[in-house]
């Protein structure tokens, strides 16, 4: 039988044990991981589906403004149709002139009573029109529109067609009928080529890929490519059929996420190497003190020097957990620096605030350590949030700010399930917590916010508004001071705003 030499030995048997719990704990950790992967990917697919809706209302506004001059067209010919006066040249040149007027790409207006062409505006350029028999024109695809407009009496579209200069040629026709008897075609011709350009040169600026097709789904902008990497598709309802967007990250989806997952696999392997750790720790511990026990129950033989030295063990024990928590809390506080650099420091600052301005209000000592301790992990949820938007060197977007403002109840999320000695879990998610209701994520006022969670929003405010940011300079420590002052009663608990000006300005507090 082979002889296992740590089988015997406390520390060996704590070593295998705490092995054994790292083995059986990596599958859940790699699950973990894919479950925050598939978090980043539907986070990234809403975040594009929010951009796609603002580039789809945009180009079906775009679209629907030039359309709504071929209504003021027709309404044009019926009221010369119904009153049975002819249509005057000039007449119709001054009006197409203020019909057009301000809107970019209009190429044509034209009347063709009978279908024949006879009214072009702007007359240059567009001679070749004049004349034209739209009914019967030498063009299969025109004929079978110019006729579905005279059977449907609605609008119908034809192209876009290419046409010079890079230009996309969009016709609009509707039939004009006296009384149930065909009396000619009105048109309106545009080049959207403007309009595309206009839409799809924001979303590279936002990290995101697009493509245009039409309703016979001909592409009129992107790659096709694009369209077999599971994008997010808009649409825009026209009133001849839709046209339909589709978007998706530069690059692809595993590399909008790739950087943030492989961040999040990497800090929380960092805290299960630290717990498996603490485990080790804590069952040496206990091996060690069995073996202690068993030794004084054979024979009471320990003097009171080797008394000493357990004591002297326990109390290097004890140090060492208390060494792996705070490595632990060291780690946890890291990982949010490591993921935005601009803030580094912040929530040791805040730490040192929150403490002190607890202690100038005569805690006890245990809810410092508790207050400290919260404030150490406020920002904890930001792990969870894309570091492009933590380190962003501008204003960030509505839709950028309300994923920053999930991150109280993300890092509540992530401390709950610890058995701290305080409610740190609570005070972590209530932090940007109001005193008149207008905090998030609860909306929470008054008394029931907890009043570690007060003592950190103060602590919290000074330390930003005192700070520089990627995206703004520091307003200054005497700007943070008036703020808390004229919100106090307000947004912030009026003793915890005393406290906090007590220790700056009768105490000389500093922020390091």
């Amino acid at each position: 039988m082979v002889s296992l030499p740590l089988k015997n030995m406390p520390r060996g048997r704590s070593l295998i044990a705490a092995l054994f719990i790292l083995a059986a704990l990596s599958p859940l950790w790699w699950t973990i991981g894919s479950w925050y992967g598939e978090r980043l990917l539907a986070d990234g697919r809403a975040r594009i589906t929010g951009l796609l809706t603002v580039h789809t209302n945009f180009l079906y506004t775009a679209i629907q403004q030039r359309l709504a001059l071929l209504n003021g067209l027709k309404a044009f010919a019926d009221a010369h149709v119904t009153s049975n006066i002819g249509i005057d040249a000039a007449e119709f040149a001054a009006f197409a002139s203020v019909l057009s007027g301000g809107t970019t790409g209009i190429r044509s207006v034209v009347v063709s009573p009978d279908g024949i062409t006879r009214f072009v505006y702007p007359a240059e350029g567009n001679e070749g029109l004049v004349g034209q028999d739209l009914v019967n024109d030498r063009r299969a695809a025109v004929r079978a529109d110019v006729q579905r407009a005279v059977r449907s009496r609605r609008v119908v579209l034809s192209g876009p067609y290419a046409i010079r200069k890079k230009g996309l040629e969009l016709v609009a026709r509707q039939a004009v009928y006296k009384g149930d008897t065909f009396w000619g075609i009105v048109s309106i011709s545009c080049d959207i080529a403007p309009v595309l350009a206009e839409v799809v040169q924001d979303p590279h600026s936002v990290g995101i890929d697009l493509t245009i097709q039409d309703r016979t789904n001909h592409l009129l902008y992107g790659n096709k490519s694009l369209l077999e990497e599971n994008p997010v598709f808009g649409k825009v309802d026209l009133p001849d059929g839709s046209w339909k967007l589709a978007a998706a990250p530069l690059g692809g989806w595993d590399a909008a996420v790739s950087k943030s997952l492989f961040q999040f696999r990497g800090i929380t392997l960092a805290i299960l190497l630290l717990m498996t750790a603490l485990l080790y720790l804590l069952m040496s511990y206990s091996a060690r003190l069995k073996s202690a026990v068993r030794e004084r129950t054979d024979g009471l033989r320990q003097s009171l020097t080797n008394r000493r030295e357990e004591e002297e063990n326990l109390s290097r024990t004890l140090t060492n957990l208390r060494r792996a928590m705070k490595g632990t809390l060291d780690a946890m506080t890291f990982a949010v620096e490591a993921k935005d650099p601009h803030t580094s420091g912040h929530q040791r600052r805040v730490a040192d605030l929150a403490r002190t301005i607890a202690m100038e209000m005569g805690l006890p000592d245990a809810e410092l350590d508790g207050i400290r301790m919260a404030a150490f992990l406020h920002d904890i949820g930001k792990i969870s949030l894309p570091a492009e938007i933590l380190s962003k060197a501008s204003h960030l977007s509505d839709v950028e700010f309300s994923l920053v403002k999930t991150h109280p109840q993300k890092g509540y999320e992530l401390l709950k399930e610890i058995e701290f000695a305080w409610p740190v879990a609570r005070m972590v998610w209530q932090h940007h917590e109001r005193l008149n209701g207008s905090g998030y994520p609860s909306g929470l006022s008054g008394e029931e916010i907890l009043l570690g969670a007060r003592i950190l929003a103060v602590a919290d405010v000074v330390e930003a508004m005192a700070s520089h940011r990627s995206y703004r300079s520091s307003p200054g420590l005497a700007k943070a001071l008036e703020e808390i002052g004229a919100r106090k009663g307000i947004l912030y608990d009026p003793a915890v705003v005393d406290a906090c000006l007590r220790i700056f300005k009768e105490k000389d507090f500093r922020l390091a």
